[in-house]
């Protein structure tokens, strides 16, 4: 196999063809990804598969995925079986997982034509998926973890909420965004949530299953994908990343009120969600015109900017 830079559809079908033996007649990638290359690759006459490649830079996220989804696919969490796993091929620069290829649309894709009653089912379903995570032996301490062998280091939540700001606040740093105050801006807030942040403790959560990662089929969950850390701390940190997720398309929010609904949130976490909400508004500022896994980064759209600064303003009132 001719070693390459970046993982191609090619690579992706020559695993499939090497380790499980069945021959591929189409390989198409997944865009949507912003950390590994992922490919679903289809074979004639039998199972569709995922090849999720990884550089070798990365790989402790594809390791952290295949550890989490050992610990959850047990506890009812629908994550997609590994077939095949190999974190350091002998024939290969890129270690690798294929998975089983599961029925699915994106939720941010199908979101517009789910109905209220779709949206509030879908939400009762990742509030149980959650509700398992969080019986997970918890750690001492805050943020990502790869594994209870490698766990977060942040001694408090609010420093996890620090580290993603000061993320986002060093890709604006590196070129000329427009929204390089912002991250100052937006940590003036944090005063605000001093006692709430104090009292949330390390909690298992699944942090990422926002409008992407979570595969709807025919008006309901059919898996979830793409779980490399998981989070401790405060869950309700999903529902502003996922509230931010739909502002930033037009899209209504009768998902997430669904969600806050169905736990019962009082107005302090009502307003926690909506501090949260405008962190990540920051953060997806602060992706625009990233490179991440693309073969070469794009330039700023300053009309999305424009947008999100617009949504930024309006939270902030």
């Amino acid at each position: 196999m001719k070693k390459a830079e970046l993982p191609t559809e090619e690579h992706a079908a020559f695993l499939v063809r090497s380790r499980l033996g069945t021959e591929p007649v189409q390989v198409q990638r997944f865009e949507t990804g912003l950390c590994h290359f992922v490919y679903r690759v289809e074979t004639s006459g039998g199972p569709n598969f995922v090849v999720r490649i990884s550089r070798p830079e990365t790989l402790r996220f594809l390791e952290g995925g295949v550890y989490w989804s050992k610990l959850l696919r047990p506890m009812g969490v629908p994550l997609p079986e590994i077939l095949f796993v190999d974190l350091a091929p002998p024939d290969s620069i890129f270690p690798f997982v294929i998975l089983e290829f599961l029925e699915g649309t994106d939720l941010g894709t199908v979101y517009p034509a789910l109905s209220s009653a779709e949206k509030l089912e879908l939400a009762s379903e990742v509030i149980r998926i959650q509700q398992s995570v969080a019986s997970l032996p918890n750690v001492s301490r805050f943020g990502y973890a790869f594994s209870y062998e490698a766990p977060p280091n942040c001694r408090s939540w609010k420093e996890v909420m620090l580290a993603i700001i000061e993320r986002a606040q060093e890709r604006m740093n590196t070129g000329k965004h427009p929204g390089r105050l912002y991250p100052e801006r937006v940590k003036q807030s944090l005063s605000f949530n001093e006692s709430y942040f104090a009292s949330v403790r390390p909690i298992a959560f699944l942090e990422d299953i926002t409008t992407k990662n979570v595969l709807v089929h025919q008006g309901r969950i059919n898996g979830m994908v793409d779980v490399d850390q998981m989070c401790f701390g405060d869950s309700l940190l999903t529902i502003g990343e996922t509230r931010m997720a739909l502002l930033q398309n037009s899209f209504d929010l009768d998902y997430v009120e669904h969600w806050m609904h169905l736990l019962k949130l009082d107005s302090e976490q009502r307003r926690v969600v909506n501090f949260y909400t405008l962190w990540y508004c920051v953060v997806f500022m602060s992706e625009l015109g990233e490179q991440f896994n693309r073969a070469e980064s794009k330039r700023i759209d300053l009309s999305r900017y424009a947008y999100l600064e617009s949504i930024y303003e309006r939270l902030a009132i």
